[in-house]
């Protein structure tokens, strides 16, 4: 976060700032990244004093960020409202031998509950709704899941039902982020 701070002060973009006694700028990023899980394509929100032409967003910020963090798009929404995300696309690349075959990801799919035990709010949580859809080919397995009232499955919990343990048969550090949809957002969302 400070890294985009820095880089939109340094690019004289005119942020917005937050009241109060430590006023900060109105930066965030809709859906936070978990920790060990790599990200791609991820969104981040700025919300603008005043009108500026999204390319010269994208040409400013670009000048004052490192070159292995690329601005793929800027995008400028009228709307005030914050944005939700709607569904993420994680894709995993299991150790030698570890894919979950066909049978496994359709069984899982048919069911019309999947619950989990989530450690720290100690609740049982129920993934079939977030999971939209699970995906392998020979190398990868792809997993499309949707954020609901209750919540968004983890990647980790969806591959668990698969019978894949994280550390055994896949790092965590394998898990990757690669969409993240989302219904609306403010002033710009930068990509």
């Amino acid at each position: 976060m400070k890294l985009f701070e820095r880089a939109i002060r340094r690019a004289e973009i005119p942020i917005k700032m937050s009241k109060g006694f430590n006023p900060r700028p109105k930066i965030a990023f809709p859906l936070a990244l978990s920790v060990g899980i790599k990200g791609i394509d991820e969104k981040l929100e700025l919300e603008l004093c005043e009108h500026i032409q999204v390319s010269e967003i994208k040409s400013r910020l670009k000048k004052q960020l490192p070159q292995s963090i690329q601005i793929t798009s800027v995008d400028q929404i009228a709307t005030r409202q914050k944005s939700s995300v709607t569904d993420v696309t994680y894709v995993v690349r299991p150790k030698e031998g570890k894919m979950p075959g066909v049978k496994e990801i359709n069984e899982l799919l048919s069911r019309d509950v999947i619950n989990t035990q989530r450690k720290r709010k100690k609740l049982t949580f129920d993934l079939r709704p977030s999971v939209i859809n699970i995906t392998t080919d020979s190398q990868f397995i792809g997993l499309n899941l949707k954020m609901t009232p209750k919540g968004i499955a983890r990647p980790e919990e969806v591959l668990s039902h698969l019978g894949l343990k994280a550390g055994k048969d896949y790092e965590l550090s394998e898990i990757v982020r690669t969409r993240v949809n989302l219904s609306s957002s403010p002033n710009v969302t930068v990509c």
